[in-house]
């Protein structure tokens, strides 16, 4: 199988930023006419150098020579703070320390918490571009500039794309004509092409590790073999960025499986990957450590879920995946006269695959401030669409007769209007989303080896004469 490997970069994109100015304390520090005046031992910035606002500097309790300088970088886009590792050395090595990008991404998560923006948006897996340069564009931070979520289903074209799966910062999608993956940085533009792959596996999982300083130093892509009859084995075929390869695998089950057709990609949950399989819940695979006992287990759905809804549907009402440290099923009643609406488990314990119902809610408890969706909760048919990464109490739906998103309050049994999608929704549900956290700094994707190709020597032939 040929296979290539390339990188390619563009210029970085601007971040969102909002200034925050550093207030002076020391109440001798007056204000005239609108402008600061600097007390002793103190410079004002002015808003030059793309700066939107000016701040106080405290000169004299300034930590060491360059916390005024990484004041002034933090304040910039990140298109002209890369830029400027051109300056010098020491600005080169400035901008490199890992302690100047955390002190970066604590100013920009303060200026999205004032600005009440949301870290994340709910991406639509297919995306229309003619390549991947331009599929990258749409994963910028200057895209999510606006509060809300964004969903975007466009028309169809020519050439397509699809987001497969994120991990740590980095992004797997695949051209579908081609069936080429492609690993990418959406802040740097930075993608390695890993070349074209057979179409007998699919359902890929993506995961990757970091080191102390939360720098990825690898990942590994895996794909299931697609098979109509029940095995006791499941096939991979997975690529490693240590290596540079791709290896076919056979795993032990522990009982015969079948993969859900529509099932999506796997769900990454601590590193392990999970596809959801017929009649057991999920087959487990850690693409670390479980070659080594050549094996994977099953993990069961919670027993007291509505397995009929399930099998009626093929699990298009179910949502499960990890949220903050914790292992969520989500389940939506698609008769609005059921019992229950809303219910939900969390895993207890992971190795033994044990549940915990966390609640189950009934229609006449919900609420909503919206007059038009209250009109609804009687009735409405509600689809699961991700769980908020970030906050434990927020649960994304589709509502089918509005056409809009929907949050979900667990604590207080809310409904409200999150966005309203542009574009074609007749499909959108969680087979088809990604919840995607906008990437804050660079990620540096790690360069796999070029596999080296075997040299075939003839044989030496002596010429004969007649």
């Amino acid at each position: 199988m040929e296979e290539e490997e390339h990188t390619n970069s563009t210029n970085q994109t601007d971040a969102d930023h909002i200034l925050t100015p550093i207030h002076n304390t020391d109440s001798t520090h007056q204000h005239n006419n609108g402008n600061q005046i600097p007390t002793q031992n103190q410079v004002i910035v002015p808003p030059i150098l793309g700066l939107d606002d000016t701040f106080t500097y405290d000169i004299h309790n300034a930590p060491d020579s360059d916390s005024l300088l990484c004041e002034i970088l933090s304040r910039l886009p990140l298109k002209s703070v890369f830029r400027f590792k051109c300056v010098s050395k020491h600005w080169l090595n400035l901008i490199s320390q890992r302690s100047f990008s955390r002190f970066c991404i604590s100013r920009m998560l303060t200026a999205s918490t004032a600005s009440s923006s949301l870290p994340f948006r709910i991406l639509y897996r297919y995306i229309y571009e003619s390549d991947i340069q331009h599929v990258l564009d749409r994963f910028g931070p200057e895209s999510y500039n606006s509060s809300g979520l964004l969903l975007f289903r466009e028309q169809e074209k020519a050439v397509r794309f699809k987001v497969l799966a994120v991990s740590n910062g980095l992004i797997l999608c695949c051209s579908l004509g081609l069936q080429v993956y492609y690993v990418c940085d959406p802040v740097s533009r930075h993608w390695v092409s890993l070349g074209r792959r057979a179409r007998t596996f699919f359902l890929e999982g993506f995961v990757s590790r970091v080191n102390e300083n939360n720098d990825v130093t690898s990942y590994k892509i895996v794909r299931v073999e697609m098979r109509k009859s029940s095995l006791n084995y499941l096939n991979l075929d997975m690529y490693s960025s240590e290596t540079g390869k791709w290896v076919e695998h056979s795993l032990l089950c522990p009982n015969p499986i079948t993969h859900v057709k529509r099932g999506g990609g796997p769900i990454s949950f601590n590193g392990i990957l999970h596809w959801f399989v017929y009649n057991h819940g999920m087959v487990a695979f850690d693409p670390y450590e479980d070659l080594k006992s050549k094996s994977c287990r099953l993990i069961s759905f919670p027993a007291d879920r509505d397995v009929q809804s399930e099998v009626m549907h093929d699990g298009l009402y179910r949502l499960c995946d990890g949220c903050l440290g914790k292992l969520r099923f989500f389940e939506v009643a698609p008769d609005p006269y059921s019992c229950y609406c809303f219910s939900m488990w969390d895993m207890k314990d992971y190795e033994k695959g044990e549940w915990c119902s966390e609640f189950k809610v009934t229609r006449s408890d919900l609420s909503s401030s919206d007059p038009e969706l209250k009109s609804w909760l009687g009735k409405a048919t509600f689809l699961p669409l991700s769980f908020h990464p970030f906050d434990l109490d927020i649960v994304y739906l589709r509502c089918v007769e509005l056409a809009c998103v929907v949050s979900y309050s667990i604590q207080n049994r809310r409904l409200d209007v999150a966005c309203q999608p542009t574009g074609v929704v007749d499909d959108l549900s969680w087979r088809v989303v990604v919840p995607f956290v906008i990437t804050r700094w660079p990620t540096s994707v790690p360069i796999p080896p070029v596999p080296k190709k075997k040299v075939v020597t003839p044989k030496d032939e002596t010429p004969t004469g007649r």
